[in-house]
């Protein structure tokens, strides 16, 4: 929810903020799919490494570390980093919460269907509670939504505590 909430809002944010066009939003944002591409299997081995209950808190606290950066309006080329350091964040939880879902059940076929349809409702939700807090300001959204995933980071130590 928190990762598509902040996504699905980040072109809003580079128009209202940076007063880019289309063409500028498209380019600030493209830097999210590069942490992605360059840092997926280094992830896997921190993961193995150090554990997921590890990664996935530290995934937490730095994708609600960029949004709270986000918010205070920085200059546009550090607003644009931090869209890659918030895909950073999307790509150390996300798959290790599939990783997670295929050890609860024999039939891992549907476990992952049932984690692609949490994920993609969570997608949905995640922008609808943004839009209804978006009248405060994008900035001061961008906050609401920060200190709800650092809410999220502390939660998410102790409910993954015993995960390996």
């Amino acid at each position: 929810m928190f990762h598509s909430g902040i996504f699905a809002w980040t072109g809003f944010f580079f128009f209202s903020n940076y007063h880019l066009n289309e063409k500028g939003v498209g380019l600030a944002l493209i830097g999210y799919g590069i942490p992605g591409l360059l840092s997926g299997p280094f992830l896997g081995k921190m993961a193995d490494r150090y554990g997921r209950n590890k990664i996935i808190p530290l995934g937490i606290t730095v994708g609600a570390v960029s949004v709270l950066l986000l918010a205070m309006h920085l200059p546009l080329i550090v607003s644009c980093l931090l869209i890659a350091t918030l895909s950073l964040a999307f790509d150390m939880t996300h798959p290790l919460f599939a990783a997670i879902i295929t050890t609860l059940s024999e039939r891992k076929g549907i476990a992952i269907g049932l984690f692609a349809f949490v994920m993609f409702m969570g997608y949905g939700l995640g922008s609808l509670i943004f839009s209804l807090i978006i009248n405060m300001g994008i900035n001061e959204s961008f906050r609401v939504f920060g200190l709800c995933a650092v809410a999220g980071a502390i939660f998410s130590v102790f409910a993954f505590r015993n995960e390996k």
